[in-house]
């Protein structure tokens, strides 16, 4: 959802000064945020599990509020995406480092040419997953099982430039492959990107296609797995409860149903959907009760996976003091 800049049609030497004195303030505030991120004292990691060699907290932060992934509506992802300009990302992860969060899931998109050098140049360390999709590389690609994975093979092979610690296959896509009977492409996802020498995760809201990804033991080394199932079809919806959702369709039976299978699996689930999309924070103790329902109904191999919007309060602190109150 990328942001449109509209320039004036005037063109003067008044508006070529003008440029310049925003370029210039621009790199003395970039400044002052680095030499900010410096002097800040970070808390203790969080509690943490390993991912290859690396180590990563159990609470990572997401970025569907960043690129405008409400799963509410379309003004409500627009009120998201206008919000978090490149600054105020950049804040965001560095307040995530000082608070013990060291991971930072992304979906691939292409503000990150800007955002992640600016990330690094404010001094921040955070560590990258990717989330790779091909209609976030390009989304005029066909939704053929093919294309999807050429597409997407494409689009990890775009966020290599980012030097992310994993790249994950979309769980859209996987529910593509999945109900095409051609599950088994994703054998060519994990070794290409193997090849490019990161590590390998599969994405899912089913647990259904959870308990098959196992069966199979593909070579990936992790999976980001939803707690909620919002990838249903109709037809899914009509054979499990009788009649269609107004929205996505976020019913209770989900989330256990999900952790069951990922109690199964041999390998580290990041876990998504803890709080719902929003739907389990209307009070600090509802939020707290989703977050610690995770945490007791995943493996201790597992973390969690928690956008934060801090518009209206300091979602940072908040959040991780709760989990490390949980996981104390």
């Amino acid at each position: 959802m990328p942001r449109k800049i509209i320039e004036s049609p005037n063109s003067s030497q008044g508006e070529s000064s003008r440029r310049d004195f925003l370029k210039s303030a621009t790199t003395v505030a970039a400044g002052l945020v680095a030499a900010k991120a410096l002097e800040a004292e970070p808390a203790d990691l969080l509690p943490s599990i390993m991912l290859g060699s690396h180590k990563v907290s159990r609470l990572i932060v997401g970025a569907n509020p960043i690129y405008g992934y409400s799963h509410f509506n379309k003004q409500y992802s627009q009120h998201m995406v206008e919000w978090f300009t490149d600054d105020r990302v950049v804040k965001l992860m560095l307040d995530c480092e000082k608070a013990g969060i060291n991971t930072w899931q992304y979906s691939f998109n292409y503000d990150q040419k800007r955002q992640i050098p600016k990330i690094r140049a404010a001094g921040c360390n955070m560590q990258f997953i990717c989330l790779a999709a091909s209609w976030h590389y390009d989304e005029k690609m066909a939704r053929t099982p093919e294309a999807v994975l050429e597409g997407t093979i494409k689009c990890a092979q775009a966020a290599a430039e980012f030097k992310p610690i994993g790249i994950t296959f979309h769980g859209g896509a996987t529910d593509i492959l999945y109900r095409a009977g051609k599950i088994d492409l994703l054998k060519s996802y994990v070794n290409a990107v193997h090849d490019l020498g990161f590590l390998a995760g599969i994405s899912t809201h089913n647990p259904k296609i959870l308990e098959t990804l196992h069966e199979k033991g593909f070579a990936n080394d992790f999976y980001m797995t939803g707690l909620h199932y919002v990838t249903r079809h109709p037809e899914d919806w009509i054979k499990e409860i009788g009649t269609l959702p107004l929205d996505e369709g976020w019913i209770a039976s989900d989330p256990p149903r999900m952790a069951e299978a990922i109690r199964k699996v041999d390998k580290p689930a990041l876990v998504y959907k803890v709080l719902a999309a929003g739907r389990k924070c209307d009070s600090e103790e509802q939020k707290r009760q989703a977050i610690e329902w995770a945490f007791k109904n995943i493996k201790p191999t597992d973390a969690t996976i928690i956008g934060l919007y801090p518009r209206y309060s300091d979602q940072v602190t908040e959040t991780t003091k709760m989990v490390r109150e949980i996981l104390a």
